[in-house]
């Protein structure tokens, strides 16, 4: 009997999980966020402790992994709603090189050594850090690599959301006033822009409509 109510609860508990997966999204499992790895190991371990003890009732089970599964679909709706609440779940990517130079400040931010840059270097094929004019450690930890020979111009997202984003305006030498005078320019106002990039000195904008 024991054997088959394992087997019962290991089938019924595969079975939601792949539910509360589908429900909570596709992505990769490179691109997790802390949050969302954290929230997928909280269900697995609930899962396991369900499947180990036969005396408890399966709902103290199921329930957590419900209230799990909508408190992720909660912070991902309140993320796409609030960007400053995106930065705090789902971090922000970094520019650790920036047209040739190492960018030390952000690298020491981020407890990002050499040792790991040129690990992540090599992976991708570059024997030394002076063939990269652009590199990015994006929020799921990988490293984006641009080669000299790729590109000669490398769009940074300053405004996202309707969002001014400051970040990077002392690496690209601008200021708020740089960005309302090319708002200006362009002739729209910065509650309708969806994204803006600082394009080789311009700013590139796309709108909500």
């Amino acid at each position: 009997m024991d054997l088959l109510q394992l087997l019962l609860r290991t089938l019924s508990g595969y079975f939601i999980l792949v539910l509360m997966l589908k429900i909570m999204g596709k992505r990769e499992i490179g691109q997790l966020s802390l949050f969302d790895l954290i929230i997928f190991l909280s269900i697995a371990d609930i899962m396991v402790i369900g499947v180990d003890n036969y005396d408890l009732n399966y709902w103290y089970v199921i329930l957590p992994i419900i209230l799990l599964t909508f408190l992720q679909k909660l912070i991902a709706f309140l993320i796409l709603k609030f960007t400053s609440l995106r930065k705090v779940f789902d971090g922000k990517e970094s520019i650790i090189i920036y047209k040739g130079k190492v960018n030390i400040k952000e690298m020491k931010k981020l407890c990002y050594n050499f040792d790991d840059l040129i690990s992540q270097l090599r992976q991708k094929n570059i024997r030394c850090i002076n063939e990269v004019e652009y590199a990015i450690l994006e929020n799921s930890g990988k490293l984006s690599v641009f080669e000299y020979s790729e590109s000669n111009i490398f769009p940074v997202p300053i405004i996202i959301s309707g969002r001014v984003e400051k970040d990077y305006f002392e690496l690209l030498d601008i200021d708020i006033k740089w960005v309302e005078k090319e708002l200006k320019r362009l002739n729209i106002e910065l509650k309708d822009v969806s994204c803006g990039y600082f394009n080789n000195g311009q700013l590139l904008a796309f709108c909500f409509n």
